[in-house]
């Protein structure tokens, strides 16, 4: 009516008789509880009421109208939600995204971070479509495949050469939270070993329990991508590659039922990284003195 001049000239355009739009205008200002127009001489003319609903409702209307463009054209569009280890925020995402939003920059991508245990069961409540986390999962609902190695250093006192069930007795051992994988792998390690530390603190930060080892007492359990990045900052590590501790590779990790358009777009392009690389041995041939 705003835009045709009159209820006569909206009845042609939307094809109906003009008292179908006299009732609906009815109506809505009934519904409404305002004026919308005011009649002067057979035309009507707009209050203020009905020139506010009009902006709003004219760029609701614009907006529909371009819904059915939004895949006109062959191209991927949408918004992916990943969850990720800081791992992967020091590998594969810092390697692959900045290229993968040149490549497809109608996909917004979200990311954050988050521990093993919160990153399942964040797939599995659907609040993100992937999972880059440690695998491979056993969960029947879920999918996976391999990403890349991310093999575990154990971070000791500089000088140390030889570990002993007494300093490890006198020291105190500087892990993430429970719900952190590589912590659970560092406390099996102990285990296995026999190894009692004097207190295991959790302490949620690389760059704090650096500071932490950098007195001279105490240990750590890191994934080599973080050892990598602390050393390229000048920080001095004594390092032991804890080959024996198990697989501890990063994997892909989405819900069977959840395979998209733009999850296969995000896993084929970073297909390469998964590509198995020699590890860098950042520590020497373990040695233990039992």
């Amino acid at each position: 009516v705003v835009e045709g001049g009159s209820i006569a000239a909206a009845a042609k355009q939307m094809n109906c008789v003009a008292s179908n739009i006299t009732m609906r205008l009815k109506e809505l200002e009934t519904d409404l509880g305002q004026q919308l127009f005011t009649r002067e001489k057979k035309s009507l003319i707009l209050t203020p009421a009905g020139r506010v609903l009009y902006a709003e409702a004219h760029e609701i209307v614009v907006r529909a109208e371009r819904l059915p463009a939004l895949w006109e054209q062959p191209k991927t569009r949408g918004i992916l939600k990943i969850g990720a280890l800081d791992v992967a925020f020091l590998t594969c995402i810092q390697e692959k995204l900045p290229y993968f939003i040149k490549q497809y920059p109608d996909i917004e991508v979200n990311i954050v971070k988050r521990a093993s245990f919160v990153l399942e069961q964040m797939i599995t409540e659907k609040d993100i479509d992937l999972a880059i986390t440690d695998g491979p999962v056993t969960n029947t609902q879920l999918e996976c495949a391999f990403a890349f190695h991310q093999p575990l250093y154990l971070i000791m006192p500089l000088g140390l050469k030889n570990i002993s069930a007494q300093i490890m007795k006198i020291s105190d051992f500087f892990l993430f939270s429970p719900d952190c994988f590589y912590r659970q792998c560092a406390e099996r390690w102990l285990e296995q070993k026999q190894y009692k530390p004097k207190s295991i603190q959790t302490i949620e930060s690389y760059e704090v329990i650096t500071a932490c080892l950098a007195s001279g007492h105490g240990f750590s359990c890191m994934p080599e991508s973080v050892v990598v990045t602390l050393r390229a900052s000048g920080h001095k590590l004594n390092t032991l590659r804890l080959d024996e501790i198990g697989p501890t590779d990063v994997y892909y990790v989405w819900r069977r039922q959840g395979v998209s358009s733009l999850l296969t777009t995000w896993l084929l392009y970073t297909s390469d990284a998964a590509d198995e690389r020699p590890c860098v041995d950042l520590g020497g041939t373990p040695i233990y003195n039992q």
